[in-house]
Order: structure tokens, then sequence, then C-alpha cells
């Protein structure tokens, strides 16, 4: 048995990778009935995903213009290339709140390996960035 959440994701998932569904089409490959497919159209709507609904005989649900979910999945490269630019934000104090950065670096803890994880702390433990050459 699958959980709601996994069913709205799984909805947000086929939008992306299929561009225009009808309700049929989810409501099939969701194996739930139409009634729960717009439910979940509800929630993701609710939550700010830009779903937008042509309704009538043609109709179907589409993802607004331009709209991605952002990559979830970080290479060790883009991790701690994230972690050097996070280091010189805060070290060069290029915006006045601290909390962005460490706010940002929390976000960014989250979604990596622990094997990748462990390698972010430690350099952000380990390394000091001679910023004093840099001008504004």
């Amino acid at each position: 048995m699958y959980h709601p959440t996994s069913r709205v994701l799984a909805v947000l998932e086929l939008l992306q990778a299929h561009r225009r569904l009808t309700g049929a089409q989810l409501a099939d490959r969701l194996e739930v009935n139409i009634r729960t497919l717009r439910r979940y159209i509800t929630t993701l709507q609710d939550i700010g995903i830009p779903i937008d609904t042509e309704r009538g005989r043609y109709g179907a649900y589409t993802l607004g213009v331009g709209f991605r979910l952002p990559p979830l999945m970080f290479t060790n490269e883009e991790a701690l290339a994230l972690e050097i630019g996070l280091l010189a934000v805060d070290q060069a104090t290029l915006i006045d709140e601290g909390i962005a950065v460490e706010s940002a670096r929390a976000k960014l803890e989250h979604v990596l390996p622990d094997a990748i994880k462990r390698q972010v702390r430690a350099l952000h433990e380990s390394i000091r960035l001679d910023l004093s050459t840099i001008q504004a």
C-alpha cells in the first residue's frame, strides 16, 4: 500500500516527465479514482506547485510554464563547490545575515548522502579562506 504523500509526489513526477496528462491517465497510473487524484492535485497547488487544469473533453493537467523541481542530488564535486561558496560568503560577510548561510548549509547537508556530508563538514571545519585580496 502506498502512502498518500508518495502518490502526491508521484503526480508531480509524472507531470514533469510527460508535460500533459489527462485526469484518467494520472488516476490509472496511480491506481486511484478521479476524486482522489483531484485531492492530490489540490494538495500540490496548496503548497505552491503551479498545476494548470484544462477542463472539457480534451482537458488535461499540466505544470506551469518553466516550473521544475530543483535537483535533489549533488555530485561530490558539486557539494564541495557549494560548501566553498558558502564559506566564502560567510567569511567575507557578503550578506548581513549569517543565518542565511547556515540555513543554506543545513538544506545542502539534508540532501547529501552521509559520506559526502562528512566531507563537506570536514571542509567547513578545516578550511579558512584568505579573502584579503577580494574587493567589493
